[in-house]
């Protein structure tokens, strides 16, 4: 017995007659009447009987009837049901997150998980070290660099280190330019620095603080200074600004991992562990 079968016999019994219910369920009527017979051979018994006035329905085709009432309201309060799933909240998960990810990569990651999961967010926002040390109090974190400890780590995101001025520049030109500096993990702020006294042997020119990398964009574009960051492939060079790779002393270009951490003792919940799946095949795996 298909769907199609329960609904035929529901809306026959409503309405005993052929013509009337083959338009209804736009079916012609032999092929409405081979659907009939097909149900009385599955079940070796007359449900039908024909007649001038229409048709009439045996006692076993009443009684089939009957549970065609039953089994499609049953699959419409089940269907219903499942609907409803996808508007329950299913509890809380809570975050943590490096300033740029946040602002840049973690929104579609949470867009396209809510698309298909009704699951509240809390976002804590802080440096890549802090939402380490407190990670036994989030579900996970998205943090910059490698940290060893009691939790496991999956690579989310790789970014190249560039040097970002309104103008051309070389290398050299770098000593005589104010570079503008934002806040920043220690772990990146090492790699930076040790480039720097890698290439350099004094102090950089006239650093201006910006607080944060995005401002420090825009006072690049104002052609107050350079900047030295790591930016993803992703990255919408909106200003139009002149973007030089910095290399180590081997020619490669510098690179900052991001990490998706969580802690390895802390007890998990299902909504987490489904959020860690979607991570690993809808977000890690496209790259």
């Amino acid at each position: 017995m298909k769907d199609t079968d329960w609904i035929i016999l529901n809306e026959l019994y409503k309405e005993p007659n052929l013509t009337k219910v083959s338009e209804k369920l736009y079916y012609s009527q032999p092929s409405l009447t081979k659907i009939i017979q097909n149900i009385e051979e599955e079940f070796d018994t007359r449900i039908l009987l024909r007649s001038s006035k229409g048709v009439k329905f045996t006692a076993e085709g009443e009684y089939l009837a009957k549970r065609a009432k039953e089994y499609l309201k049953f699959m419409e309060e089940t269907k219903n049901k499942m609907k409803g799933f996808k508007y329950e909240t299913r509890g809380r998960l809570n975050l943590g997150s490096s300033y740029t990810y946040s602002k840049y990569f973690l929104p579609d990651i949470l867009y396209n998980y809510s698309k298909e999961n009704n699951v509240n967010f809390n976002i804590v926002t802080k440096q890549s070290e802090d939402l380490f040390r407190d990670i036994h109090n989030l579900d996970g974190a998205f943090i910059h660099g490698k940290y060893d400890g009691n939790i496991e780590s999956i690579l989310v995101d790789e970014e190249k280190a560039y040097i970002l001025s309104k103008n051309k520049i070389k290398l050299e030109d770098l000593k005589n330019m104010p570079m503008i500096s934002y806040s920043t993990n220690n772990k990146t702020r090492e790699i930076l620095n040790n480039w720097w006294y890698q290439n350099f042997n004094s102090e950089p020119t006239n650093q201006i603080f910006s607080g944060y990398v995005d401002v420090a964009w825009q006072l690049v574009n104002r052609n107050l200074g350079y900047v030295c960051c790591f930016l993803s492939e992703n990255f919408i060079n909106d200003y139009g600004l002149c973007m030089t790779p910095m290399l180590d002393e081997k020619g490669v270009q510098l690179t900052r991992e991001t990490y998706f951490i969580y802690s390895k003792t802390q007890d998990k919940s299902n909504i987490f562990d489904d959020f860690l799946e979607y991570l690993k095949n809808r977000v890690i795996n496209k790259k």
